[in-house]
């Protein structure tokens, strides 16, 4: 059996376009990637000055709940981790359904390891 090594999301720029919190949003889109090997989610998005990107990157372990926001055009992610929250908007709906069932899939892998029946 084959295991998914990386899976990616990346926005939308119609979904950015409409739902977008401004203008800004259509040229510094988001971007997630799951690496499997490194068990690591990166939640990327250029910065505002065109110049650098700003990265989150969380471990599987430390991922609380997932969220997904569907809309008419594109879905937001939303990760709630220990210490706080990632969000990442305006992504392909597709590619946001994808990640989301991965994550749900990790999370129920997750809390079955700790539970021990006697």
């Amino acid at each position: 059996m084959t295991q998914i090594s990386n899976l990616s999301a990346r926005s939308f720029w119609l979904s950015s376009l409409f739902f977008g919190e401004s203008f800004m949003d259509i040229i510094t889109p988001w971007r997630i990637r799951i690496d499997t090997e490194s068990q690591i989610i990166e939640v990327s998005k250029r910065n505002k000055y065109l110049i650098g990107v700003d990265r989150e990157i969380i471990p599987f372990k430390n991922i609380r709940n997932i969220h997904l926001d569907a809309h008419l055009i594109g879905a937001d992610l939303y990760f709630k981790v220990y210490g706080g929250n990632v969000i990442a908007k305006c992504l392909f709906k597709s590619q946001a359904k994808r990640l989301y069932n991965f994550g749900i899939a990790e999370i129920a892998n997750k809390d079955a390891r700790k539970i021990k029946f006697m």
